[in-house]
């Protein structure tokens, strides 16, 4: 799978096993998945996160730029440059700043899956993880994700 043949994919959910409980799902359907982050929120608000595979620096400043487009406030070229700095510096998977960052901007006792899904299995992933009481954010299925979220009745 080449990096030009992947799309984002990211979904919520109340209570902090969705998550979990769709990227199972995603992994028992044969999903072809790259790297994937929980990100959970306790009722506490505290904020815990885990990832499955490292990535590279231009990767994550798409994550950063996409996290910017769906957290409130924040400008999506400073996260997608704060992304890449922290990939470089840092760490090689999602930037740990920037899976914090999302854990913050979600609701106390929820979770979100941010995860790397190859192309031609992007709306089947997105369908899969409807089906599991998931609220999906973003499927990558169109190269403009801005329309994407002003579809599901979100302002970018």
């Amino acid at each position: 799978m080449t990096d030009s043949a992947r799309r984002i994919v990211i979904a919520t959910w109340t209570g902090t096993s969705g998550a979990e409980a769709g990227f199972s799902r995603l992994r028992s359907a044969n999903v072809s998945l790259g790297n994937v982050a929980i990100v959970t929120r306790d009722a506490s608000g505290k904020v815990d996160f885990r990832e499955t595979d490292d990535w590279g620096v231009g990767k994550s400043a798409m994550i950063g730029a996409i996290a910017g487009l769906i957290l409130p406030g924040v400008g999506s070229i400073t996260l997608a440059a704060a992304g890449a700095a922290a990939a470089y510096f840092i760490d090689l998977g999602f930037p740990d700043a920037l899976l914090k960052q999302i854990g913050d901007g979600i609701a106390a006792d929820s979770s979100t899956l941010v995860a790397l899904v190859a192309a031609h299995d992007a709306e089947r992933a997105a369908t899969i993880l409807t089906e599991q009481l998931g609220t999906v954010i973003s499927s990558g299925a169109e190269s403009d994700l801005a329309a994407a979220m002003s579809k599901m009745g979100r302002t970018a």
